[in-house]
């Protein structure tokens, strides 16, 4: 978890599946967010459908061995 490299303020979240197997779970935030977008390492944003964010509650799925990169907007 950092802060997004180009100074603006939104939140860097990185999660990684390490087993090898497939994982669901849930990102529980401490703060309100605006919509969450999946982005690549380098924090530029993929044409993926975001996770779902509910009541501050991010519901994710990984595939094997997948790194998953949210960028949260604080609002």
């Amino acid at each position: 978890m950092k802060l997004a490299d180009d100074g603006s303020g939104d939140v860097v979240v990185r999660l990684y599946e390490a087993l090898g197997a497939r994982a669901a779970g849930r990102l529980t935030l401490g703060f309100a967010a605006a919509p969450v977008v999946v982005t690549d390492l380098l924090e530029r944003p993929f044409d993926t459908p975001p996770p779902g964010l509910t009541d501050g509650v991010v519901a994710l799925v990984l595939r094997p061995f997948r790194i998953l990169t949210l960028r949260l907007r604080r609002s």
